[in-house]
């Protein structure tokens, strides 16, 4: 019944895509397959994946003209204390993965959590600094309530919801909790970033944690101030080891 649930979704999509075509949001062409977002398959596989080399800890790209020790330290997080094991950042945001979080963000186009979401699990099963084996617990970087309101959704959940049924894994929604709205992080300093995530985020004391491997996943890592305060909260709970993965890292 639900396939053919499906197939007839995807039947009628078809033959409205047929009767209205719409273009790809990156470079314009008309799109013909029923995909059910506005990003052609050509601009899709233009996404650029980060390889190695990069800071063992928070992940951030190094220079492939330098040869660097196994597991690598940035003197950024030499200097400083983490509260997650290590960031892993799958794609650069720029590009057509800009334009994807934008519209997925700000335009609604929740279909491209598939793609997305693919792009994640296929980073997962490629890259083994992260044994997904070894994760009990899928958790999302929150958003406020207001904003969940107005959005009607946390893009972050979609995609750690994606990863957590691909890898059959356990997944909590509401494990953290963001407990007031804070500025934009954008266009704000390492220093304000870091104050404006202050005692925002806190565990919810209706659900019991006896995890102790979490995946923390998020769409986009900048600074790391947000995961970092995510992760303090975390920590508190006895958690072994928290890794966090996310789909995008700014430049």
């Amino acid at each position: 019944m639900d396939n053919h649930n499906g197939y007839l979704d995807y039947l009628k999509e078809g033959i409205l895509n047929l009767l209205y075509p719409f273009s790809c949001e990156n470079c314009g062409k008309e799109i013909k397959e029923s995909k059910g977002y506005a990003i052609c398959e050509n601009c899709m596989k233009q996404i650029k994946i980060i390889s190695y080399p990069y800071c063992y800890r928070c992940g951030k790209p190094l220079s492939s003209m330098v040869s660097f020790e196994d597991k690598v330290i940035c003197s950024e997080c030499a200097r400083k204390k983490s509260f997650f094991y290590f960031v892993r950042s799958v794609t650069y945001y720029q590009g057509v993965m800009r334009k994807c979080i934008h519209l997925l963000k700000y335009k609604k186009q929740v279909k491209l959590i598939q793609p997305l979401g693919k792009i994640m699990v296929d980073y997962l099963n490629k890259n083994h600094d992260i044994n997904i084996q070894e994760i009990d617990l899928v958790i999302p970087v929150p958003l406020f309530k207001d904003d969940f309101a107005k959005r009607g959704f946390n893009q972050s959940s979609l995609l750690a919801g994606y990863i957590a049924d691909y890898f059959s894994i356990s997944f909590s929604e509401d494990l953290l909790i963001k407990n007031k709205e804070n500025l934009s992080q954008v266009g704000l300093s390492k220093s304000e970033r870091k104050d404006n995530v202050k005692h925002i985020y806190s565990i919810n004391s209706s659900r019991s944690i006896d995890h102790q491997s979490i995946l923390l996943i998020d769409d986009i890592y900048t600074t790391g101030a947000t995961v970092e305060a995510c992760c303090k909260e975390l920590i508190k709970t006895g958690v072994r080891n928290i890794f966090v993965l996310t789909l995008a890292r700014g430049i």
